[in-house]
């Protein structure tokens, strides 16, 4: 495990699982999160059950209903503040929780115009202040590859 100290004032025990588990849910594999995601996504009834925001892994997975767990503990969309815009029947479809990017924007972009200027609007906020993946997104990482996923599966939808 990666021990880490941030000046955020966490609990001692914040540590990042650095290996890739299969989730309980639907058996696929799953990366670590840190516990400042958990604890800045999940809702205070959530958080309350929690000893500790260490050691959880997210489930990247559209179709299964996990989005975090360890041991014997797996959180659901109903324990999150935001919806996770990767889960399948998520509204609004959110790709980039910083900058306010979901699919549906992206779809209406393309629609219009035939293209999108998402990875490059988002490319060019990064610097600022207002970008803070490892807290807004779920996955606790950047977003630019699911935001590229998501032009790449609109497009191809679009196209057949």
């Amino acid at each position: 495990m990666i021990f880490s100290t941030n000046k955020q004032g966490d609990d001692c025990c914040m540590t990042q699982p650095n290996s890739e588990v299969k989730c309980p849910t639907c058996n696929k594999k799953s990366k670590g999160v840190l516990a400042k995601t958990l604890k800045a996504l999940l809702t205070d009834k959530s958080k309350s059950k929690l000893s500790c925001f260490s050691g959880f892994y997210y489930c990247t997975t559209p179709s299964c209903k996990t989005i975090y767990f360890r041991e014997e503990t797996t959180l659901t969309q109903k324990d999150m503040i935001t919806v996770v815009g990767l889960k399948d029947g998520a509204i609004s479809a959110t790709v980039c929780y910083c900058f306010g990017w979901t699919k549906e924007k992206i779809k209406a972009a393309l629609e219009d115009t035939g293209k999108t200027i998402a990875l490059e609007d988002i490319k060019a906020k990064m610097n600022n202040d207002g970008c803070v993946c490892e807290v807004l997104n779920p996955s606790g990482r950047c977003c630019l590859s699911d935001v590229s996923n998501a032009i790449k599966e609109i497009t191809k939808q679009n196209i057949q």
